[in-house]
């Protein structure tokens, strides 16, 4: 009752205003009245979480029963993702608003000082191969977080820095020395230290599932044999050990995905639990890193990383996990899961779906996993990334760190390539103009944007558009050395969407609701031009929102993906109200606030009576709108 009276007398005599807030808050306050009830005795009832409005959206509050959550979410068709404004009680609520910069630490930078005395290394640029090093290091990254910083970017995730035998170093020798190779200790608390003080995080690859087989618990399994104090560590099949020259699937020990070179360590085994829990709390302790992510953790148990985690924050509350799982899993993610943050592919594949038009991701060129990009119009990436989010939304229980449920979908990480799969351009066929437009959509979607070094520059792949995009082609140098190649557009663009991130407390933070489009032309419009539904169906369009003012300004994104024609005018329904006079975040230059737009028919951004603005964009463009 006393927030609907402060509603209400906020807004004086305007009464259309009054009741328009009155319903807004009235419904709000009774949802969140429901929802704590509902919660009370969720688990006696038996009810779930898909379908229930959240605190703030109004409307009538809608059940579905569901045994396997006691979460609870908004009924409503147009919003996906509630707001998720800051929370000082969550230590890990930095990372929503992180923007992350992926590095393979041999291809990103040379060390300035030169390289190890005596060792032999590929030149810097070299087409790369399987298990060629090419000399970049711990100090190079160091030397140029400079141009780091400059896209934007305020956390680092490496791949990773272990003693290791293979240029990507996920075949691990030592879990505790960094790679001299990369510089060693000295270099890599250099390289964190130099983060922090630019107020810049540092994530982590872990890998763990396996070790490599120079890893000093399998050399003594080889040495030792039977009689190897580590024989239980690892999964032996027969004796002796064979692990060189032995073809793949005929080995004699488990292996990940049956590779020679990667044997699998025994998670039943008490001390392979605790050497790996002590790892994951060195790095932490040891170093100051900001988190985790951890790579194909579902062949280890769930419990597992609920302690591992528990270890980690134990030695720094802030420090996050991220696990590399593919498709959609609430069940995993938040503190009723066992991870802080996912990779989001799910993202990747819908934006690249929307972006790229016709193009169609070969499995084969990319990753093992759930990878699989299929052509969508502005509907079809609507329905893709609505099942997406709500998977995640509607599991998601609000107040309690990360949620009692699943994680918020503003804690996922958004990424649409990596060194896992062909670099995004390759996939585009070379459209700088659509690689341009999906990192202005990843720049706008709930969760932390990851990009893969290079991508900034407009690297392609080794091979080219006509070549293999697929490992080792998509893991070739940073072009330090040819600076001639770089896409200086693409360069200036991606330094503009993450400054449009960092300055828009919106669009790390604010729920997602769509808009609808209407061409002029109506349903009975020429389905061929401008203004038409062919164009309409190729533009999507979302609102950015909170329910409190106070937590920040609103922000529509549009989203053009056709390479034909601008779409004519539109009618766009937003959230701003009447008469809003709105201005361009992100978008075309050149025009005044309350000017007309350069280059189209529709004239100032002002919303109408019912709330609604007329835009007209270009052919593969995006504008991000805020009021003036």
């Amino acid at each position: 009752v006393a927030r609907v009276w402060r509603v209400l007398t906020s807004h004086g005599t305007d009464m259309s205003a009054t009741a328009t807030a009155f319903g807004s808050a009235f419904a709000s306050t009774v949802a969140a009245a429901t929802t704590r009830s509902l919660r009370r005795s969720s688990t006696a009832a038996g009810w779930g979480g898909r379908g229930c409005r959240l605190p703030g959206e109004g409307g009538i509050i809608g059940l579905t029963k569901k045994r396997t959550s006691t979460a609870y979410r908004a009924v409503d068709e147009q919003t996906v993702v509630s707001p998720s404004p800051r929370d000082p009680t969550c230590a890990s609520d930095w990372w929503k608003d992180a923007v992350i910069y992926q590095i393979f630490p041999d291809r990103f930078a040379p060390d300035p000082s030169g390289p190890p005395a005596g060792v032999q290394l590929d030149p810097w640029g070299a087409p790369p191969t399987i298990r060629s090093f090419q000399g970049g290091s711990l100090r190079g990254i160091t030397a140029n977080l400079d141009h780091v910083q400059s896209l934007g970017i305020n956390c680092l995730y490496l791949t990773p820095v272990f003693l290791s035998t293979a240029n990507h170093r996920y075949h691990p020798s030592d879990f505790m020395v960094v790679d001299p190779l990369l510089g060693g200790e000295p270099a890599f608390r250099e390289l964190v230290d130099a983060c922090h003080a630019r107020g810049m995080r540092l994530v982590l690859d872990g890998v763990f599932n396996h070790t490599g087989r120079g890893h000093w618990a399998f050399t003594s399994l080889l040495d030792a044999q039977e009689q190897s104090p580590y024989r239980d560590w690892y999964l032996p099949k027969s004796f002796p050990i064979v692990a060189y020259g032995v073809e793949r699937h005929q080995v004699n020990y488990e292996c990940w995905w049956d590779l020679p070179d990667l044997p699998k360590l025994n998670f039943d085994n008490p001390g392979v639990q605790e050497h790996i829990l002590d790892v994951g709390a060195h790095w932490v302790k040891e170093f100051g890193i900001d988190g985790w992510r951890l790579d194909y953790p579902g062949e280890i148990p769930p419990a597992f990383w609920k302690e591992f985690r528990a270890r980690c924050r134990a030695e720094s509350p802030e420090c996050v996990t991220v696990g590399e799982l593919f498709g959609v899993r609430p069940q995993d993610v938040g503190e009723g899961g066992h991870f802080d943050s996912l990779m989001n592919y799910a993202f990747g594949t819908c934006a690249l779906g929307f972006t790229g038009g016709d193009v169609e991701l070969r499995q084969d060129d990319a990753i093992g996993g759930e990878y699989e990009v299929k052509a969508l119009d502005a509907p079809g990436f609507r329905k893709e990334y609505t099942e997406v989010c709500r998977a995640y939304q509607s599991a998601h229980a609000a107040g309690i760190g990360l949620g009692g449920g699943s994680a918020h979908p503003s804690m996922l990480m958004n990424l649409f390539d990596s060194h896992d799969t062909a670099r995004a351009l390759w996939m585009l066929q070379g459209d700088a103009a659509a690689l341009r437009l999906l990192l202005l959509m990843q720049a706008c979607a709930p969760g932390p944007p990851m990009i893969y070094q290079g991508t900034e520059v407009g690297q392609v792949g080794q091979l080219g558009i006509e070549g293999s995009g697929r490992d080792p082609h998509n893991r070739q140098a940073f072009p330090w050395h040819e600076p001639e190649t770089w896409d200086h557009t693409t360069f200036e663009h991606t330094r503009a969407v993450g400054a449009l991130r960092a300055d828009s407390e919106a669009l790390r933070r604010g729920g997602l609701r769509w808009c609808t489009a209407t061409s002029a032309s109506g349903t009975d419009g020429d389905d061929s031009g401008a203004g038409s539904e062919a164009a309409v169906r190729s533009l999507l369009v979302w609102e950015r929102f909170f329910d409190d003012a106070a937590h920040g300004a609103s922000a529509l994104c549009v989203f053009h993906s056709s390479r034909g024609a601008r779409t004519g005018p539109v009618t766009v329904d937003t959230g701003f109200g009447a008469g809003v006079v709105l201005r361009a975040a992100f978008g075309p230059t050149g025009k005044a606030a309350n000017g007309d737009s350069a280059g189209t028919t529709c004239g100032a951004w002002v919303t109408d009576s019912s709330g609604r603005v007329c835009l007209d964009i270009e052919a593969q463009g995006g504008l991000v709108l805020v009021p003036a």
